[in-house]
């Protein structure tokens, strides 16, 4: 597809929409008694009860009626807790085995769906993620087992990335399956093929590679952007005796973030990335969102007023900004491993400098699997951010901040049934063990059956029996 000419009626026309629910995939109704429920906004129900229709939670608490058509599933001993959400994911995107981690240098060519000759990579405003995403069985099996249920898509790199879409972990997920497209329009640093190397197109035409020509070529865009609102404005108002404006792919998608009407997600880790953003922010009075930050602590001045989604895609510590030097001025014999313990404590407390600065923020994963971002974040608890903010991070804050914390994150009637139970505590406990997602409402189990691997959905080996429990084993 040529997507110079691509139709863009979803921006223009409606600056986000979330797709309605598909009932007939949601798998029924269920009833899960007996469980320990992490509500996140309403506390804890030590001994309650969830009832799940049409994939919507429709009731939660300790003295709820089991519905005469639901299928029971008795979690005596286990946690139900709302699902993760990851904002800050690359799954399903076409060319995402090359990309660099959110909030990494690291370069390689980008992926991307298809260019005209006249199309920069990494320099494409208008291009729209839920036409290309597309999550294979595999991959939605390993975020569920990570207790990741839902995941923001974006590419990774370039000047000007696209419009992010907030998608399910079903099986083979696509576009008529996402939440919520666009949630928010991308930014960052590094260009369309890397850090230093610029974007390029068909006719190896190149655009600005350096971190000044990049800025440059956002701040240009996005008063071109303001003009081009203006222009459309008064020509709608009244056309007579005016040209009528140009039509152009990139400001029709950028008209939405420079009225205030779209976000903007920009992909900022190190602390000049920060310093720079905000200033960006300053000067152009954006819905601005502040991604990355893994060296918040350095740059909590430039991050006051900004949301932000923090990576815990934790940097080697000799890439922090500060210890470069002192790693390459070391003289000691041990001093090397006293400098990667004092980065090392920085760098995981970076959340909960964060957090006592008051900031609001989100946790994300960075671009890593869902096993290491659990892992990451419980060492972000490790080093002192409180457990039940750590876990606020991951559902309700990150709802909120892609626009639908009336929909997801936490455990509430009226929500959308993506749920995570586990063994122990909740997901981010030390002791916890995924045994079972829902997803939309639909049951996916994690915990491996005799013989096979685990990840089936309703109807699939662990079967259910007739009272609602699980081959004898209590897997859901």
């Amino acid at each position: 597809m040529n997507r110079t000419f691509a139709p863009l009626r979803r921006v223009v026309a409606a600056v986000a929409f979330v797709v309605p629910v598909l009932l007939g995939a949601q798998g029924g109704t269920w009833a899960l008694t007996n469980a320990r429920v992490e509500t996140v906004t309403r506390g804890v129900i030590e001994k309650g009860t969830i009832v799940i229709r049409d994939g919507l939670i429709a009731a939660v608490g300790a003295d709820v009626p089991i519905p005469a058509d639901a299928r029971v599933l008795d979690l005596a001993g286990r946690t139900v807790a709302p699902g993760l959400i990851d904002l800050t994911s690359t799954i399903g995107l076409p060319g995402a085995a090359t990309a660099a981690p959110v909030g990494g240098r690291a370069g390689g060519a980008a992926g991307g769906g298809a260019a005209s000759a006249d199309r920069f990579t990494g320099f494409e405003a208008d291009r729209v993620i839920a036409d290309e995403v597309r999550v294979s069985p595999a991959e939605a099996r390993a975020a569920r087992e990570g207790g990741v249920t839902a995941a923001l898509v974006a590419p990774p790199r370039g000047a000007v990335r696209g419009l992010s879409a907030l998608v399910p972990m079903k099986d083979s997920a696509g576009g008529a399956d996402v939440i919520k497209s666009p949630v928010a329009e991308h930014f960052g640093f590094i260009a369309g093929n890397g850090f230093g190397a610029g974007g390029t197109n068909a006719r190896g035409d190149h655009t600005p590679g350096t971190i000044m020509g990049v800025v440059a070529y956002q701040r240009q865009e996005l008063y071109d952007a303001k003009r081009h609102a203006l222009l459309e404005e008064r020509w709608k108002a009244d056309p007579r005796g005016l040209a009528r404006p140009e039509h152009d792919p990139d400001l029709d998608a950028l008209v939405p973030v420079v009225l205030g009407r779209m976000p903007v997600f920009y992909d900022a880790p190190q602390e000049n990335d920060i310093r720079r953003a905000a200033r960006i922010d300053k000067e152009l009075f954006l819905r601005f969102t502040i991604v990355g930050a893994t060296e918040g602590w350095r740059a909590l001045d430039a991050l006051e007023g900004h949301p932000v989604v923090v990576s815990v895609n934790f940097p080697a510590p000799s890439t922090v900004t500060g210890w470069s030097y002192r790693y390459a001025m070391r003289h000691e014999s041990d001093d090397s491993a006293a400098a990667d313990r004092a980065a090392r404590t920085l760098i995981e407390g970076n959340a909960e400098a964060i957090h006592k600065a008051g900031l609001r923020f989100a946790l994300a994963s960075g671009g890593t699997n869902a096993t290491a971002f659990v892992s990451n974040v419980r060492k972000a608890v490790a080093a002192g951010l409180p457990a039940d903010v750590a876990l606020q991070a991951v559902t309700i804050r990150a709802a909120e901040m892609a626009g639908l914390g009336a929909a997801l994150g936490s455990v509430e009637p009226g929500k959308i049934a993506n749920l995570v139970v586990t063994d122990g505590g909740n997901v981010l406990a030390a002791d916890a063990k995924v045994r079972a997602v829902f997803v939309d409402g639909t049951r996916y189990d994690v915990v491996p059956a005799a013989g096979g691997r685990g990840g089936s959905r309703d109807g699939g080996p662990p079967s259910a029996t007739a009272n609602g429990t699980f081959n004898g084993d209590k897997t859901p």
